[in-house]
């Protein structure tokens, strides 16, 4: 009887080379677009600069490139440094357990830039990755995004790397030494260790294993049922979920793509006072009561939280006194601690609904505002725009790519980098791609 080791092996080594359905390599496209994007603009806030400057501080052979900067580096520190871009602006993908993209982006494109590897590899190998990290997530539940997305880091590292069926049980252990991670995260108040947690760690972790085994460590060939594996070690876990519907339910196609630089809990609660706002001005000062309404388990998620980009009263405040949603104002914190908004968001009450929980759509966001004359506005919006159940279509995807790059890496640099996602598979080397994607 095989074990779950073999049949994994197998399957990544396939997966190599199968063909994959039309709609899996577009949505691989989208969201590679969508990281890359998050990377870029990333880069821009105090965890991106942060990550830039851990690089050069650390120095090394010049090899890889650090997406928004002048700077290249090891593939080990090129994919911390862009991990810690991908997620500093809550723009990147997720799918309500994993923030996929931001982690497995940067490692894929250290070892796809330092092995001089193909666009179509590269492809396959975060597609490959996304199916992997979710099901290691799924079958250690409950852990960490860390815990998942290293495996997903390693996986996409060990295919560009091109190891074979012995070094790929190799990298699983060595994965499998370095998964972990805490929720402790959400004592963080700028974001920067929620960077690393969620992307720069596995990311780094990913490629390091990648990096040893490819420079001939070996180790425990069945790190999942072998001696002292990780099946034990990990309880309570199900390891038929490691290898659940691989090659027929591929993860990717059932991520969000965020229209909103904001939490994913807040997308509906954003929307709906957007649309709000669309159908009628408001005078900000004459609103005496705000009323959001998001399902519990989201709600928690964005309650009064420390950064403003996972602060749905603040977002919400926010918004209703600007009258629109930026990128900028989405990551202010000058503009989280001003006293009109503190005003304003001093009067806006979540609510953790438990009716919503049970029943309608999971993500569900209900903003109810009353003036000062008696009037009340409402609107209630259910999966908005990006949601699996409500996807993006891959023009809306470049469009939102474009928004988040173009004042970092200018237009003309943008217009290539959009145009040559759309042709992946027809690139020789990812550095054609990657060239487009620093500054001078």
């Amino acid at each position: 009887m095989a074990k779950f080791i073999d049949s994994l092996v197998e399957y990544m080594l396939a997966a190599r080379q199968v063909p994959l359905p039309a709609h899996v390599v577009q949505k691989g496209k989208s969201h590679l677009l969508d990281s890359l994007a998050a990377v870029v603009s990333g880069s821009t806030l105090k965890p991106g600069k942060l990550g830039l400057q851990h690089a050069r501080e650390q120095g090394g052979r010049e090899e890889c490139s650090v997406l928004g900067t002048n700077l290249r580096t090891t593939p080990i520190m090129a994919a911390f440094a862009n991990g810690m871009s991908g997620h500093a602006d809550e723009t990147d993908d997720s799918n309500s357990q994993l923030h996929p993209g931001c982690a497995i982006v940067p490692a894929a494109l250290a070892l796809a830039e330092w092995q001089n590897r193909g666009g179509e590899a590269l492809l396959r190998a975060v597609i490959l990755a996304y199916d992997i990290g979710f099901r290691f997530h799924q079958a250690f539940a409950p852990r960490s995004t860390t815990f998942g997305a290293t495996f997903g880091c390693a996986t996409a590292a060990g295919t560009l790397a091109a190891l074979d069926a012995m070094q790929m049980r190799y990298l699983i252990s060595y994965a499998a030494q370095q998964a972990s991670g805490s929720r402790a995260w959400v004592g963080d108040d700028d974001h920067i260790e929620k960077a690393f947690d969620y992307a720069a760690m596995p990311a780094r972790n990913g490629v390091t294993a990648a990096l040893l085994i490819k420079s001939g460590f070996t180790g425990n060939r069945d790190v999942l049922e072998g001696d002292q594996g990780i099946v034990k070690t990990y309880a309570p876990c199900d390891p038929v979920k490691i290898l659940a519907e691989l090659g027929q339910r591929f993860t990717i196609t059932s991520c969000l793509i965020k229209k909103y630089p904001v939490g994913s809990p807040m997308m509906e609660t954003v929307d709906a006072t957007l649309a709000m706002l669309a159908k009628q001005s408001v005078n900000a000062d004459e609103i005496s009561k705000v009323v959001v309404r998001i399902p519990e388990s989201g709600a928690r998620t964005v309650n009064n939280r420390h950064m403003p980009d996972v602060n749905v009263q603040f977002m919400v405040a926010a918004i209703l006194i600007e009258g629109n949603l930026t990128f900028d104002m989405a990551h202010d914190y000058a503009r989280f601690q001003n006293p009109r908004v503190l005003a304003l968001k001093e009067k806006v009450q979540l609510i953790a609904d438990t009716e919503m929980e049970k029943s309608g759509p999971r993500f569900q966001g209900l903003v109810e505002v009353t003036l000062r004359d008696g009037r009340v506005m409402r609107e209630h919006v259910s999966d908005c725009r990006g949601r699996p159940e409500n996807p993006m279509n891959p023009e809306e995807v470049e469009k939102k790519a474009a928004w988040l790059m173009e004042p970092v890496l200018g237009k003309n640099n943008v217009d290539q980098i959009i145009d040559s996602v759309r042709r992946i598979e027809s690139l020789s080397s990812v550095r054609d791609l990657t060239k487009l994607l620093v500054v001078a």
